[in-house]
């Protein structure tokens, strides 16, 4: 990798989403400058979800600010994203243009390169110039697999668009030196674009939880949770059917809440009225908020839709289920579906059969509490196992280790 040798002691990480937007970088990048390294991170002034900047912040060009001992380098966004594709795509190719340009006429000083590449891959841009300007290493954690995710989120295929797209997605992964990917079901698809070292690198919870500090009345209307983004992928809208098959017009058996944000929020809402069942939407909630909420639940729903993409894909909400340790719904297929069965930790449902996820919402109400108590035993056993934020912390910094 590169022509650097010995020890890391800067890193150069580029991602379009960093601190106050919740992503896991943050916590890698925070645990690497605890531990020594020179951490400066190339990034945009925060917007996610809504398109809009988070308080406190300007959309200036160029800013730098100080967060736990790291260095953050914000580019000017573009905002309205979230209503608009033609600005969402206006977007990423701003951050891969602008960021180019700025790795070119900044002095950046680091020993190897980290792209953290969550939505669009155009956003790789940056960190492979930067690499190559400064013969660093370049690595990639790669958690939306392209050009798969490019088609899941809405866009048509055509034969002159998948040209396109397969020829960059190649270059990009030919100009990297190491990929990590954070779902064991993107290695072949990676492996077809590139030769190069693939390394599997999970997410982990974003934040601490210690399951049992509320103890909830067994005999009071079981609470079904989800949490994470209301978007198109979600499935949620057969989430909602299901639960509308299994308790009916009848409040006192069960509650569901949807605790989040995004562009499906207000056709969930319509949809739950239409179907006469009365689903939550406390909308979004921060970390501290969501500690409660997962006290109160009985029950963690985890749903996809039935997607080419979608099954090769474990989202990063299962790694933070598995940390509070209560039963999970998956409404899901591919690897997550595998995941949940393999690690014993709930029950499977049909994404796309609202039946079949009725079934599984009556089932996990009628669950025995030793069956629940199996269930998050397993989550633990699984937690401590495969997705231990120290070894994979440990092992990314390993990767990012000039050779």
């Amino acid at each position: 990798m590169g022509t650097c040798t010995g020890t890391m002691t800067s890193v150069l990480i580029v991602t379009e989403r960093f601190w106050p937007e919740d992503f896991i970088i943050n916590d890698l990048a925070a645990e690497l400058a605890a531990g020594g390294v020179e951490v400066t991170v190339l990034t945009q002034q925060p917007s996610y979800p809504h398109g809009q900047l988070f308080q406190g912040y300007r959309n200036r060009p160029f800013t730098r600010e100080t967060w736990q001992g790291v260095t953050v380098l914000r580019l000017g966004s573009v905002l309205g994203y979230r209503n608009s594709l033609m600005r969402k795509i206006l977007s990423y190719l701003w951050f891969a243009l602008y960021g180019a340009f700025t790795v070119l006429v900044r002095r950046l000083r680091f020993d190897s390169v980290l792209i953290y590449q969550v939505g669009p891959l155009t956003m790789a841009v940056p960190g492979i110039l930067a690499g190559k300007v400064r013969r660093r290493p370049v690595a990639i954690w790669t958690q939306d697999l392209w050009p798969d995710s490019v088609y899941a989120y809405g866009f048509r295929k055509s034969r002159a668009l998948n040209w396109i797209l397969d020829v960059f997605v190649r270059r990009v992964y030919r100009a990297v030196d190491t990929i990590l990917f954070s779902c064991r079901g993107f290695r072949p698809s990676l492996a077809a674009y590139s030769t190069k070292p693939l390394f599997y690198a999970p997410n982990w919870p974003l934040f601490p939880y210690l399951p049992g500090r509320q103890v909830r009345d067994p005999s009071a209307p079981p609470v079904f949770l989800f949490a994470g983004n209301l978007g198109k992928v979600q499935n949620l809208e057969n989430v909602i059917r299901g639960f509308a098959r299994a308790f009916g017009k009848v409040p006192a058996e069960a509650r569901l809440r949807l605790v989040g944000d995004g562009s499906a929020a207000e056709t969930l809402r319509q949809l739950a009225a239409q179907e006469g069942v009365p689903v939550e939407f406390p909308g979004r909630k921060s970390a501290v908020a969501m500690v409660e909420e997962y006290d109160r639940a009985d029950f963690l729903i985890l749903s996809l839709a039935d997607q080419p993409v979608l099954r090769l894909t474990i989202p990063s909400k299962f790694q933070m289920y598995l940390r509070v340790g209560k039963p999970i719904l998956c409404a899901a297929a591919g690897e997550v579906a595998v995941a949940v069965q393999t690690a014993g930790v709930g029950l499977l449902a049909d994404p796309a059969a609202p039946a079949d996820i009725a079934r599984a919402f009556l089932a996990l109400s009628a669950s025995g509490s030793e069956e629940r108590r199996r269930w998050s035993a397993n989550a633990g056993t699984t937690l401590k196992g495969e997705f231990n934020r120290e070894t994979i912390i440990e092992s990314i910094r390993r990767v990012l280790e000039p050779q």
